[in-house]
C-alpha cells in the first residue's frame, strides 16, 4: 500500500484552514453587520436605558412616581386664616407669631407647628425661561415632546416626576427614549424637595405635588392653580416640640389657598 503524499495531505489541510476561516469570516461579517444594524437601530435607546439604571443606581428616589391623595371631601370650616402675598389658607392651629422675609413667610402657631409659605412671584416660570432664554434649545425641547406637548409649569412637574428609568428599555422608539431621558435629567435637577415618597393631589382649583410623609418628617408642597399661579410650602415643627403635622392638616391648607378677595387687601 502506498505512502499517502505529503503534498496531497498539505494541500487538503491548506484547503479546510481556508474553508474555516472563510466559515470565520463570514460569521464575523454577520455579528459586526447584526451589531451596526442594531446600534443604528437600537445604539441610542440603549445608552439611555443604561445611563438611566446608572442614575439610579446612585439615586433610588428616581424611580418614586407620585402616588395620588384623596382629596377631602370638604375642608373643616373651623382653623385659622393665614394671609400672606395677597393670598390665603386655612391652617388647623392658632397662631403664634408671623416672620416675613424677602421671599417667604414663616408662620408659627402655638403647638410648634412652622408652615413656611413662598409667594408666587419667587417661583421660578420654568416654561417661560425656556421659552424666552433660549430659542434654539426651547426648538428643541418642542421637537423631542411634539407627542406629549408641554404647556404649563404644571405640565412640567407632572411629565419630570412621573418618568421612571423603568419605563426606558433598549427597543423603544428613539423619540420615546430621548424624551424620558431628557425628563430623568430634568428629574435628577428638580431633586425630592422633601423626605421619601413623592405623592399628587387635585383639589379642584388646585393641584400639584408632595414630598415627603408627614408622619415621618417634614414635608414641602407645590401648589399650582387654575389661574396660572405656583406655591411651595414647607411644613415642619419647631425643635423640641412635641408638635405633630398631619395629612389632614396639609390638605386643609392645600385645599383652601385662594386670593384674598379685592376689597380685603
Amino acid at each position: 500500500m502506498a505512502a499517502p503524499n505529503p503534498a496531497v495531505i498539505q494541500a487538503s489541510m491548506n484547503n479546510e484552514a481556508e474553508k474555516s476561516g472563510a466559515r470565520s469570516a463570514i460569521v464575523l461579517l454577520v455579528i459586526v453587520l447584526l451589531l451596526a444594524g442594531y446600534s443604528v437601530e437600537f445604539g441610542l435607546q440603549t445608552l439611555a436605558w443604561a445611563e438611566a439604571r446608572h442614575w439610579a443606581g446612585i439615586n433610588p428616589w428616581l424611580n418614586d412616581v407620585p402616588q395620588p391623595l384623596q382629596a377631602p371631601a370638604t375642608p373643616a370650616a373651623k382653623g385659622t386664616q393665614v394671609k400672606a402675598y395677597d393670598f390665603q389658607f386655612t391652617a388647623s392651629w392658632a397662631i403664634s407669631k408671623i416672620t416675613p422675609s424677602l421671599n417667604f413667610v414663616d408662620v408659627h402657631f402655638d403647638p410648634g407647628q412652622v408652615i413656611t409659605f413662598f409667594g408666587p412671584d419667587t417661583q421660578l416660570d420654568t416654561l417661560r425661561e425656556l421659552r424666552n432664554s433660549n430659542p434654539a434649545e426651547y426648538q428643541k425641547f418642542m421637537t423631542v415632546f411634539a407627542e406629549h406637548p408641554i404647556e404649563s409649569n404644571y405640565e412640567i412637574y407632572q411629565a419630570v416626576y412621573s418618568a421612571s428609568p423603568t419605563q426606558l428599555s433598549p427597543f423603544l422608539r428613539q423619540r420615546d427614549a430621548l424624551r424620558i431621558n431628557s425628563l430623568l435629567l430634568w428629574k435628577l435637577s428638580f431633586g425630592t424637595e422633601g423626605g421619601a415618597g413623592i405623592f399628587s393631589f387635585d383639589f379642584g382649583k388646585n393641584h400639584g405635588f408632595q414630598f415627603g410623609d408627614p408622619a415621618k418628617g417634614p414635608v414641602a408642597v407645590r401648589v399650582f392653580d387654575d389661574r396660572g399661579h405656583q406655591f411651595r410650602f414647607i411644613f415642619t415643627t419647631t425643635a423640641g416640640s412635641n408638635a405633630r403635622i398631619t395629612q389632614d392638616d396639609i390638605d386643609r391648607a392645600v385645599q383652601t389657598l385662594e386670593p384674598v378677595p379685592i376689597l380685603e387687601r
